[in-house]
C-alpha cells in the first residue's frame, strides 16, 4: 500500500470505531492500529530510497564521465607521443586533449548538478506531501474530538436536566404520599 492509502485506512478505523457512551471516547483494535503504523514506517522509507537511488545514479554517471575523460586523456597522450616529431601536431593534440577533458568535466558537473537538484526536489516534495497530509489528519482528529466533546457536553446537560426533573417528580410524589399518610392517620384516630 502507498503511504496515503495507509493514512486513509487509519482514519477510517478511527471513524468507524465503537463509541463509548457518555465518555466521548471510542474503542479501536490496538493491534490493527500498530500494524498500519508499521506499514507506514515501511512505506515512508521508499521515498528516501528513491532519492538515494537518484544520488547513486548521479555518482555513477560522474564516475563514468571521469573514466571516459581518463580514457580520452590516455588516448590523447598516446597520439601525442606518436606525433612528437611534429611540434605543431603535438601542440594541437594537447590543446584538443585539454578541450576534451574540460568538456568531459563540464558535462560530468552538469550531470551531477542536475541529479542533485532533482534529488533535492523529490525529497522536498515528498516531505511537503507528508507534512500536508499529517496536518490534514491532525485537523481531522481535532475536529472529531471537538465534535465528540460538544456531543458529550450536550448529553451531560440533558442528563442533568432529566435528573432535576426526576427530583421534582420525586418531591411531588413524596408530598402526595405524606398527605395521604396524614389523612389515613387522621381517619383512624377519628374511629
Amino acid at each position: 500500500m502507498k503511504f496515503k492509502e495507509l493514512i486513509d485506512e487509519l482514519e477510517e478505523i478511527i471513524e468507524d470505531a465503537s463509541k463509548i457512551p457518555l465518555s466521548g471516547k471510542c474503542m479501536v483494535d490496538k493491534e490493527e492500529i500498530f500494524t498500519i503504523i508499521e506499514q507506514i514506517r515501511l512505506t515512508y522509507p521508499e521515498d528516501i530510497k528513491q532519492a538515494e537511488y537518484v544520488k547513486k545514479e548521479r555518482d555513477r554517471i560522474l564516475q563514468d564521465a571521469q573514466k571516459e575523460a581518463q580514457i580520452i586523456t590516455e588516448e590523447a597522450k598516446n597520439k601525442a607521443a606518436k606525433m612528437v616529431d611534429d611540434s605543431e601536431i603535438v601542440n594541437t593534440a594537447k590543446q584538443r586533449a585539454n578541450e576534451i577533458i574540460n568538456d568531459a568535466q563540464n558535462t560530468g558537473n552538469d550531470i551531477v548538478n542536475k541529479a542533485t537538484t532533482q534529488a533535492n526536489e523529490i525529497n522536498q516534495q515528498k516531505r511537503k506531501e507528508i507534512n500536508d497530509y499529517q496536518d490534514e489528519v491532525i485537523n481531522y482528529i481535532v475536529s472529531m474530538l471537538q465534535k465528540s466533546e460538544s456531543a458529550t457536553e450536550s448529553t451531560c446537560a440533558t442528563v442533568s436536566k432529566t435528573i432535576d426533573e426526576l427530583n421534582k417528580q420525586y418531591e411531588l410524589l413524596r408530598s402526595v404520599y405524606d398527605k395521604v399518610s396524614q389523612s389515613r392517620m387522621n381517619m383512624q384516630s377519628q374511629r
